[in-house]
C-alpha cells in the first residue's frame, strides 16, 4: 500500500501525535509525508496560468508538483490538520487552491478516481465536520469518491504533555480503530454523487465545443474522455 501523509502544521504537537498513532499502523506500508506549511506552496496568486496554459506554469509548481505527484500514486491520501476556529487552516485551504485546475470541471485525471481518502482533524473540543468539509469537498472533485473522516476533540488543553494519560489512550484507541477501517484496502469505485459531478463536467464541456470555444481543458476532455 501507498500512503500520502498531508499535514497541516509543521509544530509536532498534538496534531502529529494524532497523525503518528494513525500511520504506525501501516508499518508495510510506502508513506510519502509533506508539511504545511514550510513543505507546501504559498497562496495562490490568481494568475490563472494553471487553467489557461497548464499547472506547470504555475509560479509555485516547485511545491505543488511532489505533492501532486505523490497523491496520484497513492492508494490512500490522508489530511492531519488541527481546526482553526472551526475551519481548516489557511496552508491546507492553499494547498487545495492549487489542486483546482484537476477538478472535474478543468483537467480531472482517472487516475484518482480510484484511491481512498482520510481526513483527521482535532480540535480542544469545538465541532470538526466544518474544519473537515473543504477538504472533503475537493478531494471529490477531484476524483476521490471514498472519503473517511474523525475528528477527536482534546478537551483537556492544547499541549499534548498536558492532556491526562486517560485521555491520550482514548484517543490512541480511536486512531488505531479508524486506521484498522483502511486495511486490506481495495481500489474505490466511483461513488454516485462523484460520477454525477463528472457527467455534469463532461456534458459542460461538450456544450462549450458546440459552441466552438477552444481551451486547455476541453482540449484535455477532448483526449482524454473522447467528447
Amino acid at each position: 500500500m501507498k500512503i500520502t501523509c498531508i499535514t497541516g502544521t509543521d509544530i509536532k504537537g498534538c496534531t502529529y501525535q494524532i497523525k503518528e498513532f494513525f500511520l504506525k499502523e501501516f508499518s508495510k506500508a510506502d508513506i510519502k509525508e509533506f508539511y504545511l506549511p514550510s513543505q507546501g506552496p504559498d497562496y495562490c496568486t490568481g494568475c490563472k496560468n494553471c487553467f489557461t496554459k497548464g499547472e506547470s506554469f504555475c509560479p509555485h509548481v516547485n511545491k505543488v508538483t511532489p505533492i501532486w505527484e505523490a497523491m496520484l500514486v497513492s492508494d490512500l491520501i490522508v489530511f492531519a490538520y488541527p481546526v482553526y476556529v472551526l475551519r481548516a487552516p489557511g496552508q491546507v485551504k492553499s494547498l487545495l487552491d492549487h489542486l483546482g485546475c484537476h477538478w472535474f470541471a478543468h483537467r480531472p485525471d482517472p487516475r484518482m478516481f480510484s484511491k481512498r481518502g482520510a481526513i483527521i482533524t482535532q480540535s480542544i473540543g469545538a465541532p470538526n465536520s466544518a474544519a473537515q468539509k473543504d477538504v472533503k469537498t475537493s478531494l471529490n472533485w477531484l476524483g476521490v469518491s471514498s472519503v473517511k473522516c474523525l475528528g477527536i476533540g482534546l478537551m483537556d488543553g492544547v499541549v499534548w504533555e498536558d492532556l491526562s494519560k486517560n485521555r491520550r489512550e482514548k484517543i490512541k484507541n480511536k486512531l488505531i480503530n479508524f486506521a484498522a477501517s483502511f486495511k486490506n484496502l481495495k481500489p474505490a469505485s466511483m461513488s454516485p454523487k462523484v460520477k454525477l459531478i463528472f457527467k455534469m463536467c463532461q456534458s459542460m464541456q461538450r456544450s462549450i465545443e458546440k459552441k466552438g470555444i477552444d481551451s486547455l481543458d476541453l482540449r484535455y476532455w477532448r483526449d482524454s474522455y473522447l467528447l
